[in-house]
Formats: C-alpha cells, sequence, structure tokens
C-alpha cells in the first residue's frame, strides 16, 4: 500500500513529463536559445551580394574573419562543406590560404572528380563555441553538405558572470545537472527564465585581455571556469543536435595545444596560507628555481610545493617540464596536462573541455578527429615515438597548429569523408594531391609567410602575461614569480 501510494504520487509527474515529451516543440525552440549569454544582437556573418548572386562576408568583419563567398544557389554536381570555429580553422598566425580547410579541398578534389568542392572557411578569430553556433544556425540555410567543427580554444575569452552558477551550492549544481534532462524540469525552469540576468555580449568580441589592465582580471576561480566549461558542453550539444535534426554530418575534431614549450599565463597561489605553509611554500620555492641545484634536489622541491598548493600552474609546468627533459614523458604530462588546466588565464581548452567534444561526439556518434593524438608523432629527443604529448614542433604558438600541422589535420579529415562514402583514398590520389600543394604554395609569396610571422609576434605581445619561462629560465623571473606568490 505505502508503495502504491508513492507510485500515484508521483503519477502526475510522468504524465507530465511524457506529455511534455510528446507535444512540446522545444527541442526547435531551444537551438537558438541560449541559457547563459545573450545572443540576439550578433549580426549574420554572410550577406548578399546582388551583383553577383553570391553570399559573401563583407569587408568591415575581415577584423576578424578572412573573405570567403558562395553561390546563392549551389550549382548541379557540387559538394559544400562549411568550417566552423575559431583562429585554428582561420589558419592563424598564417591565413586560409595554409588552413587545414584548404588542404581539405584539395584532398577532396584529387580523390573525387565526379564532383566539384566548396570548402568554405568560416573560422572567427577569438570566437568561442556559443559565436560558433550562431554561424551554424545561419550556414544550414545555405545547401551545406557538410560541416566540420574544431572549437574550444576561445571559451575564456569573453567576460561571462554565471552569478546564477556561483549562487549555488554544490547540491544544487548537481541536482540541476541531473533535472536538466527531463522535459518537465525544463519546462519549469523556462517559466524562472527570467529570474536572473544572462550576459549580453557584443556583436563583435570583446576579449578580456583587449581591455586595460585585462590580465589582472584574471583570478583563480573554479566555480566561474566550470561554468564555462559546462557552458561549452551546453553549446556543443546543441550543436550536435542541430546537425541531426537537419540530416546533417558533422566531424568534430578534439582541441589539441602546446604542452611543452608553453608555460602558463597567469599563475597564483593559493589564498588562504597559514604562516608556516607559506614559509615552507618560498623556502621550495626558491630551491625549485635556482638553477645551480641538482634536477632531483628541484624536482622534490617542486613535489614540496605541490603538496601544499596543488593547483599551482607553474609548479606544475615546472615539474613536468623538467621531467619531461629528463625523458620521463608519461608523469610529466600530468603535470603538464595540470599546469595548462590550473592557468589562470586559461587560453588553451581545458581537459574538461576536451573530454566534453568527445563525449559529444561518442553520444551522437559523431566522427571526430583526435587532434591531440594525431600530432603526436615523436618523444622529447625527436624519436618518432608517441609519448601521449602532442609535439611542439607542431606548434607555432600555444594552440595554433603549424602548417605541416593543419596538413595532417586535413589528411585525418578526408578520411573521415572516405567513411562517410564521400571519396576513396587511393596512393593514385595521394599522388594527385602532392602534386596539387605544390602547385598552390607555389602561388604563394614570401609576403603571406611575412605576415603570417608579424601576426604572430602581435599574438606573443598579446599574451605578454604568461609567468615567464618557467622550469627554463626561472633563475631569472625569481623575482616575477614572488610576486605572484604574493597575490591572495
Amino acid at each position: 500500500m505505502r508503495l502504491m501510494a508513492m507510485l500515484l504520487a508521483c503519477l502526475p509527474v510522468v504524465l507530465l513529463e511524457l506529455g511534455l515529451r510528446g507535444m512540446d516543440d522545444s527541442a526547435t525552440q531551444a537551438i537558438d536559445y541560449d541559457p547563459y549569454v545573450g545572443l540576439n544582437q550578433l549580426r549574420p556573418l554572410f550577406v548578399f551580394n546582388e551583383d553577383s548572386d553570391r553570399w559573401e562576408i563583407p569587408p568591415e568583419r575581415y577584423n576578424f574573419f578572412r573573405p570567403e563567398s558562395f553561390s546563392a544557389k549551389k550549382p548541379s554536381g557540387t559538394r559544400r562543406v562549411f568550417v566552423l570555429g575559431g583562429s585554428t580553422v582561420q589558419g592563424r598566425p598564417y591565413a586560409t590560404e595554409t588552413a587545414f580547410s584548404t588542404w581539405l579541398r584539395l584532398w577532396l578534389e584529387s580523390a573525387d572528380s565526379d564532383f566539384e568542392y566548396e570548402v568554405i572557411n568560416c573560422g572567427g578569430t577569438s570566437y568561442a563555441s556559443y559565436r560558433v553556433a550562431k554561424i551554424l544556425d545561419e550556414v544550414v540555410e545555405y545547401e551545406p553538405d557538410a560541416i566540420v567543427l574544431y572549437t574550444g580554444h576561445n571559451e575564456f575569452l569573453e567576460d561571462r558572470t554565471y552569478a546564477h552558477v556561483r549562487d549555488m551550492g554544490a547540491v544544487s549544481r548537481w541536482s540541476t545537472a541531473i533535472g536538466s534532462k527531463l522535459h518537465s524540469v525544463r519546462w519549469v525552469q523556462s517559466l524562472f527564465a527570467a529570474s536572473y540576468e544572462r550576459t549580453e555580449l557584443a556583436a563583435s568580441v570583446e576579449t578580456i585581455l583587449d581591455q586595460p589592465g585585462g590580465l589582472n582580471s584574471y583570478q583563480r576561480d573554479p566555480i566561474w571556469q566550470r561554468g564555462v566549461e559546462k557552458h561549452f558542453a551546453t553549446t556543443l550539444e546543441k550543436i550536435a543536435e542541430q546537425t541531426r535534426k537537419n540530416d546533417l554530418p558533422l566531424i568534430m575534431c578534439v582541441p589539441a595545444s602546446d604542452l611543452v614549450n608553453t608555460p602558463p599565463f597567469k599563475i597564483q597561489t593559493r589564498s588562504d596560507w597559514t604562516e608556516d605553509e607559506e614559509n615552507r611554500f618560498r623556502s621550495a620555492w626558491s630551491i625549485a628555481s635556482d638553477s645551480d641545484q641538482s634536477p632531483p634536489r628541484r624536482i622534490d622541491a617542486l613535489r614540496e610545493c605541490l603538496s601544499m598548493d596543488p593547483s599551482h600552474a607553474g609548479a606544475n609546468y615546472a615539474l613536468g617540464r623538467l621531467l619531461y627533459d629528463r625523458g620521463d614523458g608519461e608523469r610529466a604530462r600530468q603535470y603538464l596536462i595540470a599546469a595548462r588546466d590550473h592557468d589562470v588565464c586559461p587560453l588553451r581548452a581545458t581537459s574538461a573541455i576536451v573530454q566534453a567534444t568527445k563525449k559529444i561526439a561518442k553520444r551522437y556518434r559523431v566522427p571526430l578527429v583526435d587532434t591531440p593524438t594525431l600530432l603526436d608523432e615523436r618523444d622529447f629527443r625527436g624519436v618518432l615515438i608517441a609519448d601521449q604529448v602532442p609535439d611542439p614542433s607542431r606548434f607555432v604558438d600555444h594552440v595554433h597548429p603549424s602548417i605541416v600541422g593543419h596538413q595532417k589535420i586535413a589528411a585525418a579529415l578526408a578520411q573521415q569523408f572516405e567513411k562517410l562514402g564521400w571519396v576513396e583514398l587511393t596512393e593514385q590520389n595521394s599522388v594527385r594531391y602532392e602534386n596539387a600543394v605544390k602547385e598552390h604554395l607555389s602561388n604563394l609569396d614570401q609576403d603571406y609567410y611575412v605576415r603570417g610571422k608579424q601576426r604572430l609576434e602581435g599574438l606573443r605581445l598579446w599574451t605578454m602575461g604568461r609567468a615567464g619561462q618557467l622550469a627554463t629560465e626561472m633563475a631569472d623571473d625569481q623575482s616575477s614569480l614572488q610576486e605572484d606568490l604574493q597575490q591572495r
């Protein structure tokens, strides 16, 4: 009788859930709705040019995008692929001419003469997933045949408060995450959607680092970081739902970053030191920073630092780099990843973002290019042995692959299109591709590479806040690191 009473009490909720699942159209409404930020003011990327009968990116958007255009009506015998993401998609610090979208087009053209291929680069500098999702809403109307997505590095660039997330306790955040899977819970949430203010984003990207004192705005804030990572997962899931709804093939790329040659951009210590802990940390850090000390002595000192502050990005990086340089790549990897994940100014996709990409791709059965594994061919000595650390030589900075790195990504994407039945990658087609690459590169003048190096230097100036070349030049940087230590 007690069990029956409990079941009867739950019956109205069950009926409500079943009814909403059967008749509610919230799935389609949710495609354009972001619960974290206001996006209604974002402008379409492409505008229609009546003279040429083409959609094109207008010149006023060239500060974030590169020129692209395509015919308003897709010609017969044409396959159209849109590549979405941030500056990695755009090919920075170079441009679309050497981005993986171009190499992908050459692969498809070399492997299939029955179709014309349009691979349209929609990579936007500093564009995070929630802005990329709005571009997807737009391009699904342009007769696409497939979507390629590479996103995840720019999630922390714009200031979003996540006030409603910050105010939640741990139990509330857990119950909300579970409940959000139910239609009835989402329906109730929609009734109270105005109870908190979403961050209204500007039409153009306004990164924190572009503002005066921007680096100082970044502080150790794990709740805010979890909010950003949750926002990413929510957005990526909506992208997967959108492409499935439109019966549109989607291929995702796992964001890859340099772990070896990129120290944290900003480090901070704990804010709740006891006097004894602070003195112990200072003493251990002084030993770790002394290049005259033996590597084993410095490693022991760094372990001491991490025993008191496991989230210290600088100590994690220094220890990881020392282990890596000694050939212990397996143990170095965990510390190098921790340094990236605990970077107070996170300009690289964190482990939570990487795992969300893999998890959502698996859930929606989306083909996945595991870019970090793809770019891992050599160990620290340069021997052709994968060590689970992306090769630093495959990056020109903290996240942007080299031109060769872009070519490897394109080759992996071409294999995914082969699995979709679009092309057949034979040895003869590979020869055609190599010849097409040589011809394409011959058309790029020296100025193209000079401009790329200039952009790279500009990017380095933009990220000058990072905490020095830890583990290799710590003796020179000790004074600045001591200042970081005192930020509490």
